[in-house]
């Protein structure tokens, strides 16, 4: 099974997309709700693992530090959430276990490298129609936001390219 047929079978992108509005509105009324956030990410493990990083350090350009999630101040909200955390282990794992099991069972690389970079395509594809629904309005937000698409140790700067292309296709 290619990405694409993944994706189809797991519906992964709406998935995904309606699974971060439910959480942006679990985070609206958390006790994050009156902090000011500057950056999301999906920040994503090769094996199909996605956590919602956040960053509410206003003070500190991410940007011009070169910090990516892991030096964000809420690398893992879905740990610090209950309810986002279980919500993700609610409506996510199977989808996460299935694609651990087609990476698991393979050792082709060239299809590993081609179903992580679908899997990665689509969050981006997911974070642009977050982007364009206003999604984002349910939390307070700096006026420069930033959001990203990443996997551990990627080259951010790649990744916001990667990123601005697909945002480039559905304008």
């Amino acid at each position: 099974m290619n990405w694409t047929e993944f994706e189809k079978k797991y519906n992964f992108e709406n998935t995904v997309f309606d699974l971060t509005n439910q959480s942006l509105d679990l985070l609206s009324k958390s006790e994050f709700a009156d902090k000011i956030f500057q950056s999301f990410a999906f920040n994503c493990q090769w094996r199909g693992s996605i956590s919602l990083s956040f960053d509410t350090d206003i003070e500190v350009d991410l940007r011009k530090k070169g910090y990516y999630p892991p030096d964000w101040t809420n690398e893992l909200i879905e740990t610090e959430i209950a309810d986002i955390g279980e919500l993700w282990k609610d409506k996510y794992q199977t989808i996460e276990m299935a694609f651990d099991e087609m990476i698991e069972n393979t050792d082709d690389y060239d299809f590993i490298d081609e179903f992580s970079s679908g899997f990665l395509n689509s969050l981006r594809r997911v974070m642009v129609r977050l982007e364009s629904s206003k999604a984002f309005e349910k939390i307070k937000t700096t006026n420069n936001f930033w959001t990203l698409v990443t996997q551990v140790d990627a080259d951010t700067d790649d990744e916001e390219e990667l990123l601005d292309k697909v945002r480039k296709e559905y304008k």
